[in-house]
């Protein structure tokens, strides 16, 4: 008996980006310029063999070659390979239209911009030889035959297709260029942020280039390591010990192939004192095509947590016996400790908030940037005391009273933010905006 297997259709892997846009280029210029090759036809008498030809190269073409670059290992590459054959159809083209000078500059026009847009000088250069190398085959096999003058058709069709051809491409260029100061402003910002968080946290962050070389180190290395072992351009398997340099390659290798976050532990060699196990967790950037830009790696040291687990474990044993209310956030803002009393008073108990920003309670009121202003505050005056709006666990919304100050290691880095919390004396309940 003959089995039968299902047939399963996979879907077409998404073609490049560059593959994409100059899809769309493609596909209306082609089809423009076949308008010019039947204005041109019309106008010269020529026959059947040549509508063929414009139909498959000018037409059926465009498809082809993004179907081409949609099934290639390499989309980015059969692209550059289709703007050559872009190159020598249009030479070929020139040679068969008898080199009338209109079409003949508008396909070089629009082929030099093509290739110099999408892949600079060279690009621009082999588009040109590429041009070149069509006319003469086609001279090769036809002979060549000049007429450069065209009908007042034919000349309005290409003028009107050279100005437009030539302003959508400045519309394009302007709205990625506005693109791209946007995006640089929001990369500003997000760096800002970033270093902000990295330097105001415990653990070890650090920002590696796809060879593993080091571009960013928070200030909490200097804890641990000698000023030039993390300087830029260094590489991060050195702060490894020996015996686990392998498997930190390894990890580095497995970040550069993955798109998720991976986490392995390592022995690090500190300037001073006792081997540092680190617990460390890479994540890998892409851009928008998919190409690493960089790899992100947080490390936790294991040794210091221990100790600061049975610290801390006495710490909330002793702030639960006192009458103020205790809330006590890491350097990044997240809530790792509140007592009774502040459970009390907010109803929140310590399942409820620990682990979660100190601004999660509050949206939608007038302090839910709080945390953000009371840390721009005590970076300059060490404390600050002032009064804002919490929303209880109940849903009422009451005003209360606080003092915040932070708590800095040996380096001057934020590692614990205390707000010591009353409700606010005389203060009636708060209704919500």
């Amino acid at each position: 008996m003959q089995m039968r297997f299902p047939s399963v259709q996979l879907p077409l892997p998404p073609a490049h980006r560059i593959a994409r846009v100059n899809y769309v280029s493609r596909t209306a210029s082609f089809a423009y310029s076949f308008l010019v090759v039947s204005a041109l036809m019309a106008e010269r008498g020529m026959g059947v063999r040549t509508a063929v030809l414009a139909v498959l190269t000018l037409l059926a073409y465009p498809h082809l070659a993004y179907l081409h670059a949609r099934i290639a290992v390499d989309s980015k590459r059969a692209e550059f390979r289709n703007l050559t054959a872009d190159s020598v159809l249009m030479g070929m083209w020139i040679a068969q239209m008898h080199f009338a000078l209109w079409p003949s500059c508008g396909a070089l026009l629009a082929i030099s911009l093509d290739n110099a847009v999408c892949g600079g000088g060279k690009r621009f250069l082999l588009g040109l030889l590429s041009c070149a190398a069509g006319t003469l085959i086609w001279g090769a096999l036809g002979g060549y035959h000049f007429q450069p003058a065209t009908g007042t058709l034919v000349t309005a069709l290409c003028f009107l297709g050279i100005l437009t051809y030539v302003a959508s491409l400045g519309l394009f260029l302007h709205e990625q260029n506005s693109r791209l100061v946007r995006t640089r402003s929001v990369l500003r910002s997000s760096e800002a942020q970033f270093r902000f968080i990295a330097e105001h946290a415990g653990g070890l962050v650090v920002v590696l280039d796809p060879k593993g070389k080091f571009r960013y180190a928070s200030p909490s290395h200097a804890a641990y390591f000698a000023p030039d072992a993390y300087a830029e351009g260094r590489d991060w398997v050195d702060l490894v010990h020996p015996h686990d340099r392998e498997r930190a390659r390894a990890f580095l290798a497995v970040l550069l192939g993955s798109r998720r976050s991976e986490r392995t532990k390592l022995h690090m060699i500190p300037a001073k004192g006792e081997l540092l196990l680190a617990e460390c967790d890479g994540n890998p950037v892409h851009d928008e095509s998919g190409e690493l830009q960089m790899i992100v790696l947080v490390s936790r040291n294991l040794n210091a947590r221990a100790r600061a687990e049975v610290d801390f474990r006495l710490a909330a044993s002793a702030y639960d016996r006192l009458d103020d209310a205790i809330l006590i956030c890491d350097g990044a803002g997240r809530i790792e400790l509140i007592n009774k009393a502040y459970t009390q008073l907010t109803g929140y108990a310590p399942g409820d908030v620990v682990g979660r920003s100190v601004d999660a309670t509050r949206g939608g009121l007038s302090s839910e940037r709080l945390f953000q202003d009371i840390l721009e505050s005590i970076s300059q005056d060490q404390t600050w005391q002032g009064n804002y709006t919490e929303r209880c666990k109940d849903g009422k919304v009451v005003l209360l009273s606080a003092c915040v100050f932070r708590l800095l290691d040996e380096h001057g880095t934020v590692v614990h933010t205390v707000w010591t919390v009353h409700g606010a004396a005389n203060a009636p309940e708060v209704q919500p905006a």
